[in-house]
């Protein structure tokens, strides 16, 4: 029974992980469609990503993409909720890193499954 625990808290290690790496990258997707409010982002990522997603601290990916540039905040305006809400919105810098991360993350993506597909190829040939 170790040996299975083991294997699920590796697979939740790297589900974290690819969460941490990809959550910014997301956000900025989203926010280079449309300005934006943190509830939106986080509501929009979960739903998209059918409950696989979700962002338990937006706050600090915020923090962190406003730190950098990438983003910056608009003047705070009514959402459909009616309420004040504080949207962002994705900089000239924004998309330039967005485009960055797509790129690498489509290489990196499609590079796995041709490792994974040439694996399968190789053992169904020793079948």
């Amino acid at each position: 029974m170790g040996s299975v625990d083991n294997e699920k808290n590796l697979g939740a290690a790297l589900e974290e992980n690819l969460k941490k790496a990809l959550t910014e990258l997301v956000m900025l997707y989203l926010l280079s469609k449309k300005d934006r409010y943190i509830g939106e982002l986080t509501e929009l990522i979960k739903r998209r990503s059918k409950g696989t997603l979700t962002i338990a601290f937006p706050y600090s990916s915020i923090y962190r993409l406003l730190q950098a540039g990438y983003i910056r905040e608009t003047e705070k305006r009514y959402a459909p909720d009616g309420r004040r809400r504080q949207f962002y919105f994705i900089t000239a810098i924004g998309r330039e890193h967005l485009n960055m991360l797509l790129s690498t993350y489509r290489l990196f993506i499609g590079n796995i499954e041709t490792i994974l597909k040439e694996e399968d190829r190789e053992n169904d040939g020793n079948n």
